[in-house]
């Protein structure tokens, strides 16, 4: 691994350290993981088991109730059901919350009124029709309500605007591109009459680039598609509208407009995973993220592309809370949620999930939860790196594992300080920031556990401070002459540099006893001169003395 301390090629190691080096990997215990899986079960269920069990006790009396502002997230609810039924395997659960939201779902999501005017949200309204359709319930009496024939009567019937899904009494916008194909699937499971017109123009939203915009052209625009919004800034890319937009479509695949856009979205998608896996999202949200990298991910998986969806789960993975060995950085009540970056992972570190941080982890938990069905389990045993190289007493040292699967924790307790614990990255490699608590010279033991069980311990080799002890052949010498440096009682193989007057001159390892010798030509200035001689940590282990140069 490109950060984790290796040996040094032409380092002279002492004889015990040379044999961990050769080793250079140690296998963690054989019990660590399951053996290799066959091909057709490579996925490990424990992140979206873990996911879906934190998302779940998200609810209060089967809904989402938002502690900040003391109100029921009705909308939000309603993203959490689809986010199970997204993972599948949890359809008790979500038909419970479409059951619970019904009767509320009119008047607390998709309506409101204010002074005896009646709003309609009509992208809610088709996100409600859908969700009655994941839940097993019948959207054209859900509530009270025929869902469907709402949902239709927003569909506008005109050119330039036909298939448009439009909100009612909206002073504030109208619905977007994701509520368009919240609308186009729904009423095409529905088989309703207006399906193909919806379809039609969401298909509209898509630039030729592949990808689909998130907000539409004025109603009254003469160009209404994504391409001829371009000239006037409204056709940005969106990775989460894309996203969103080849889920919705994926039931009408033997239409062949939608099997075209369906092609590509995908080759535009797979052309926004970055290496580690992650994706961005839209202008406002371009830096990777859980929302789109699940999304992402969840969209291509069901394309058939499992080598992309397993990327964005190890990387939506490393950002889910989880406790691994002695350490517990996170609160239990928190373990499974999953953060939107790193800085989410990073708060929830120091102050738990809070009221004022639920609603963004509760929204990346799921949106990002349904990729985790594709999260890789480790091919092997995990192995701990061997640390040959000696590490400065105080400092911070990575600990080193490979082996895991992408995004999986590991956990590195150092004998006497406090645990760390790291994600590993896209190729299974994990870095464990240790903390060196040890002030002298001398081994540290670090228990190192992995995510998956059961652990090994890995030594470090401790420099502490040191006047490093030298003698000089002779206290004057004449310019021209070669002084000679000894130095004893640095560690077996330790790293050693000699300066005179400034400019390094020798430099090279202490051998099995701690020794080093050094000759060099007197140069410069009559007069006192300093040699300082420089161990492995400049900082703490150096010291200096002077002799006199004559003529």
């Amino acid at each position: 691994m490109s950060s984790t301390p290796t040996p040094r090629g032409a380092r002279r190691l002492p004889r015990a350290l040379a044999t961990a080096a050769a080793l250079a990997l140690v296998p963690v215990s054989s019990a660590l993981v399951a053996p290799a899986q066959a091909a057709d079960t490579p996925h490990d269920p424990a992140p979206a088991a873990a996911g879906a069990s934190w998302l779940q006790h998200q609810l209060t009396a089967g809904v989402v109730h938002n502690d900040e502002y003391d109100f029921d997230d009705i909308g939000l609810t309603a993203d959490v059901a689809l986010g199970l039924a997204g993972l599948g395997g949890h359809q008790d659960t979500v038909s419970s919350i479409a059951a619970t939201i019904a009767p509320r779902a009119h008047d607390e999501w998709y309506t409101s009124t204010y002074q005896g005017v009646t709003t309609v949200y009509a992208g809610s309204l088709a996100k409600a029709v859908v969700l009655a359709q994941q839940a097993g319930q019948d959207p054209t009496s859900f509530g009270g309500h025929d869902l469907v024939a709402d949902l239709e009567a927003h569909v506008a019937a005109a050119p330039p605007v036909t298939g448009r899904v439009e909100d009612e009494n909206n002073a504030y916008g109208d619905t977007n591109t994701i509520g368009q194909a919240f609308a186009a699937q729904g009423l095409a499971t529905a088989g309703s009459s207006a399906a193909a017109s919806v379809t039609s123009y969401l298909l509209e939203q898509q630039c030729s680039e592949g990808y689909f915009r998130l907000s539409l052209s004025a109603r009254d625009a003469a160009a209404q598609t994504c391409d001829g919004g371009k000239a006037s800034g409204d056709s940005a890319p969106d990775t989460d509208v894309t996203s969103l937009a080849v889920l919705a479509l994926l039931g009408q695949t033997s239409d062949p407009a939608v099997a075209t856009a369906l092609t590509h979205a995908e080759s535009w998608l797979k052309a926004q995973q970055r290496s580690s896996g992650a994706f961005g999202g839209g202008p406002s949200t371009a830096a990777p993220n859980a929302n789109s990298t699940g999304l992402a991910g969840w969209a291509l998986g069901s394309l058939g592309d499992t080598a992309e969806a397993e990327r964005a789960a190890g990387w939506v993975r490393a950002h889910q809370l989880v406790d691994v060995g002695a350490c517990t950085p996170f609160r239990e009540a928190d373990l499974g949620g999953i953060a939107y970056d790193g800085a989410g992972v990073t708060g929830a570190r120091s102050d738990g999930i809070t009221a004022k941080t639920q609603d963004r982890f509760r929204r990346a938990t799921s949106q990002a939860l349904p990729v985790l069905q594709w999260a890789p389990a480790a091919t092997g045993d995990p192995q701990v790196l061997s640390a040959p190289d000696y590490r400065r007493a105080g400092s911070t040292t990575p600990v080193g594992l490979v082996g895991l699967a992408p995004g999986a924790s590991a956990c590195a307790v150092p004998q006497g300080g406090a645990g760390a614990q790291a994600a590993a990255n896209a190729a299974g490699e994990a870095h464990v920031p240790v903390r060196v608590v040890r002030a002298d010279t001398g081994p540290l033991k670090v228990q190192v556990t992995p995510e998956s069980g059961a652990g090994d311990v890995v030594t470090l080799h401790v420099l502490g401070p040191l006047t490093v002890p030298f003698g000089l052949k002779a206290t004057s010498l004449p310019r021209g002459s070669n002084q000679l440096v000894k130095v004893h009682g640095l560690a077996p193989g330790e790293q050693v540099r000699v300066l005179f007057r400034g400019h390094r001159v020798a430099s090279g390892q202490a051998g099995d006893d701690g020794r080093f010798r050094a000759r060099f030509p007197v140069t410069g200035a009559s007069g006192p001169a300093k040699v300082t001689v420089l161990g492995e940590f400049a900082g703490i282990r150096r010291h200096t003395k002077t002799f006199t140069v004559t003529r």
